[in-house]
């Protein structure tokens, strides 16, 4: 349930981004916000759209997720980091945890520029279905409300809406003339 933690995340910048500084250090200079997500959990495909919602968020507002991943790989975290130019990063060896959070995450995005970080992780960019909630690489996409079905349904279960199937046109068959015999 990670996304609802970054959703609170987000509101928190938002409120120090709109209100004015009360800190005339911080007036002075421009705030560049990021979240850092630490994951020891499974990902659940229930997240997904959610999380998806959570990402396009911080992508608009310019905040970069980073995430520090200690068991297994996360495909909704990789995500989140390619789309908003975050960092993520399996951390390969956990007592070194406290090293790489100081190497890798404490740095801005213009210090990371001058920095040798890991490289980046290929991002598996399937989509969960919105009915069973598992991850497709090729699906149904409604044209209304963009909802993605593993199974094609005459009507969209998100918003109601009602396809039109267009079938291939039906020919007659032709009546056959009858010979007679002589």
């Amino acid at each position: 349930m990670f996304g609802s933690n970054i959703w609170a995340g987000l509101a928190i910048v938002n409120l120090f981004s709109s209100s004015p500084p009360q800190i005339p250090y911080v007036a002075s200079q421009e705030i560049k916000s990021r979240i850092l997500v630490i994951k020891a959990a499974e990902d659940s495909a229930l997240q997904y759209m959610n999380f998806m919602n959570v990402i396009f968020a911080a992508q608009k507002q310019n905040i970069l997720i980073d995430a520090c991943v200690l068991e297994s790989d996360s495909g909704l975290l990789q995500q989140a980091c390619d789309i908003t130019g975050g960092i993520y990063l399996k951390v390969p060896h956990k007592p070194s945890l406290l090293q790489y959070l100081l190497w890798v995450f404490l740095p801005d995005h213009d210090q990371r520029s001058q920095l040798i970080l890991p490289p980046r992780v290929h991002v598996d960019y399937r989509a969960a279905c919105f009915c069973h909630r598992n991850l497709i690489e090729v699906g149904y996409v409604c044209s209304v409300c963009l909802s993605i079905f593993c199974n094609f349904s005459p009507i969209c279960t998100t918003c109601e809406t009602a396809f039109k199937i267009s079938l291939p046109a039906v020919m007659k068959a032709k009546k056959k003339k009858l010979k007679l015999a002589i």
